[in-house]
């Protein structure tokens, strides 16, 4: 652990990104304030500030790499808590238009777990290093700027637990905006005299809606894992159903452009559209009475590396910065990452000076392959006519989908990409290109029981 250098940092948000950010912030700082708007639980519990909670989540492959190098044995604390540690090719089954996901043993493992139970565990972890001060209860509702307006020197902060609201301020060398999809820092930024920065969204008009089946008294039932992917224009349904602790499997159906389920007969006849592997998986358990619906799936990506002017003291990172549709699970990962690249520039800069503007324009470079994966696939989703590279693309991913039932190296170099251990430039290697480009079978006419 390097020796602190730094007097005092603040995190607005104690959620995935924002715990990683505080995790790494204790090696270089003598005190981390990590402020939360919501009331957190002392249990694994969902709150209001995570809404997509109930559904499904999984540590991928790179993702789970680096929570591993930042809090050592977390994978088997949470294996130990009845996350399952899996083989992303061998034990999980991918139903594509054309068939069925060869299943080869890969090596690439995933980690499914509920986000309350992660949330939970990183949380007393961070809670236990020494320079960090996790506030719940706190929302902050400007930056501080110093007298020339070109450094952040704290915050403003209201404090929920008192009545009235507790209005005060709260000085730091280094503010973190880590409160993701509902960061206000454009409008904070504003407030300094900057302009605001250009936002790139795609919008796939997906919805979800998640359902906990829970296992019958003494049925063995194990742990099953199914993914079917949405495929533009004919195959508007798909799903993510994981096994997560305690035997729970968490189904996550996804309607494109129509309404997701909402009632135990709609679910029901939804998941007779789908794989019929999904059906018995549920038939053998028990559905828990509430289904969780979630609608805001689109991709954001906010351009803050572009600004002319960047004001020192001040860095943004996680969904705050670029949110992705939450069905390609690449969000923890990459906040991991990002995390990773924080420590990196710390370890190798002692001034700030500088650094948080720098760290922008790297964190714009590494969202830009997952940015690139996520929006492609659902750009063909929007209204309107896309561009010529989007069409490319499109065209590309259909025919290289295509290919997967049929071909085990393919889906390997698939799952790579997914698991963000190769860039998604590896699905043109020649290899793969050629087959693509050679394969003239006729598109299926129709979904694949």
């Amino acid at each position: 652990m390097a020796d602190a250098r730094h007097d005092h940092a603040v995190v607005i948000g104690a959620g995935i990104a924002g715990l990683l950010a505080a995790r790494v912030l204790a090696d270089h700082f003598t005190t981390v304030t990590l402020l939360e708007r919501d009331l957190l639980p002392d249990e694994p519990a969902s709150r209001p500030g995570t809404p997509q909670a109930r559904h499904p989540h999984s540590l991928l492959t790179r993702g789970a790499e680096v929570f591993e190098s930042l809090f050592p044995g977390l994978r088997e604390e949470l294996r130990a808590g009845g996350a399952p540690v899996i083989d992303f090719c061998q034990d999980v089954r991918f139903r594509f238009a054309t068939g069925l996901a060869p299943q080869p043993a890969s090596g690439i493992l995933a980690q499914p777990v509920s986000r309350p139970l992660l949330e939970h565990l990183l949380r007393q972890r961070v809670r236990a290093l020494g320079p960090v001060t996790i506030r719940s209860g706190c929302q902050v509702t400007a930056l501080l700027p110093d007298h020339t307006g070109r450094r952040v020197r704290g915050v403003r902060v209201l404090a929920r637990g008192h009545r009235p609201f507790q209005a005060t301020t709260i000085t730091a060398r280094l503010v973190v905006d880590a409160s993701g999809r509902s960061s206000r820092l454009p409008a904070w930024l504003a407030d300094l005299g900057l302009p605001l920065p250009h936002q790139r969204t795609v919008d796939p008009g997906v919805g979800y809606a998640t359902r906990v089946y829970l296992p019958r008294p003494g049925a063995a039932t194990g742990h099953q894992h199914l993914v079917q992917p949405l495929r533009h224009p004919d195959a508007r349904h798909g799903c993510f159903a994981t096994t997560v602790e305690n035997g729970h499997l968490l189904v996550a159906l996804h309607a494109a452009h129509e309404r997701p389920p909402r009632t135990d007969e709609e679910f029901t006849a939804f998941v007779a559209t789908l794989d019929r592997g999904l059906a018995e998986a549920t038939a053998a358990r028990q559905p828990a009475p509430s289904i969780a619906r979630y609608s805001y799936a689109v991709n954001r990506r906010v351009h803050y590396h572009r600004l002319r002017r960047w004001p020192d003291g001040l860095l943004a990172l996680g969904d705050a910065v670029c949110a992705f549709n939450p069905i390609y699970g690449q969000g923890m990962a990459v906040a991991a990452m990002e995390a990773q690249l924080l420590e990196e520039m710390l370890t190798r800069q002692p001034s700030l000076d500088g650094l948080p503007r720098r760290f922008q324009r790297r964190l714009a470079r590494l969202t830009r392959a997952p940015w690139l994966l996520a929006s492609s696939a659902d750009r063909c989703w929007q209204p309107g006519r896309p561009s010529l590279a989007a069409r490319v693309a499109r065209w590309y991913l259909r025919r290289l989908q295509r290919l997967i039932p049929s071909s085990p190296t393919v889906f390997l170099r698939f799952a790579r990409v997914l698991n963000m251990l190769d860039s998604p430039a590896a699905l043109a290697h020649p290899s793969v290109l050629w087959r693509v480009l050679l394969d003239h079978r006729r598109q299926p006419r129709r979904r694949q029981p």
